[in-house]
């Protein structure tokens, strides 16, 4: 494998799906990584298993849901690898939400996680990266953003709130050394996918995510964004005049029980 330009990574959801892949990646590419999650078990069996293979890793408990708790708890991590260089907001929950049934109570997780829990995980240590004129920042959106997506106002605002954020990061630190990337993958199988009672096209493994995101990241792009048919349709769908797109996403049904990256 190429080297990479980090030395130290934080992953949020780490404890399966696109995060236990992308800290796998990155262990097995000589980065020391910080697994963080809320399942302490999952975390623990994932962190033995990168050891057992020559991996530098630790577990931090963590629920991104919790700000506070969050900012203070990256900080002290940071504080204790001498500064993290990559820092991940992968952390997401999601499940359809039909407009006519959506209320603040069955919102507020998820926009707890996906949006504040993100924005959390990313400027714990900005202020730090920007001193030390070093760091990557990336939050996992979703391919959802470009066009509106049945039953998904909830988590396509939440993540469209996201990707905003990035860009303007990006925008505004410039020459700072710090440097920013919004990932919008489509269908990825993860136990929070497969919460939805529809199979979406062109569903592609944890692994084979993290393997393009990796790849794709050390040179620090403004966007990556995958697989590309998907891209492609999302952004279709997404430039039909509103008479004709709204329709069709209103016709489209969807089941799930929810789920978490």
């Amino acid at each position: 494998m190429s080297p990479t330009p980090w030395r130290t990574a934080l992953i949020t959801g780490a404890s399966s799906g696109i995060g236990a892949a992308l800290a796998r990646e990155l262990a097995g590419r000589g980065v020391e990584v910080v697994l963080a999650a809320r399942r302490e078990p999952s975390l623990a069996q994932l962190v033995d298993e990168l050891r057992e293979a020559g991996g530098a890793a630790r577990a931090l408990p963590l629920d991104v849901a919790r700000a506070d708790e969050t900012v203070a708890r990256i900080r002290a991590v940071d504080d204790e690898l001498g500064g993290l260089d990559l820092v991940v907001a992968n952390a997401g929950i999601g499940w359809p939400q039909p407009a006519s049934q959506l209320t603040w109570e069955a919102s507020r997780e998820l926009f707890a996680t996906n949006f504040t829990g993100a924005v959390a995980t990313l400027t714990a240590v900005l202020p730090r990266m920007v001193e030390r004129a070093r760091g990557h920042l990336v939050g996992v959106s979703s391919v959802a953003v470009y066009s509106p997506t049945p039953q998904g106002s909830a988590y396509r605002g939440s993540k469209a709130g996201l990707t905003a954020f990035l860009e303007n990061l990006r925008a505004e630190l410039g020459a700072s050394g710090v440097r920013v990337t919004a990932v919008h993958p489509g269908f990825v199988r993860t136990p929070m996918a497969e919460a939805f009672a529809i199979q979406p096209p062109f569903v592609l493994e944890a692994d084979d995510a993290a393997r393009r995101v990796v790849r794709r990241l050390a040179r620090a792009p403004a966007r990556i964004d995958f697989p590309w048919p998907v891209v492609f349709m999302m952004k279709l769908l997404g430039a039909l005049p509103a008479a004709l797109r709204d329709p069709m996403i209103r016709r489209v049904e969807l089941g799930a029980s929810g789920g978490r990256r």
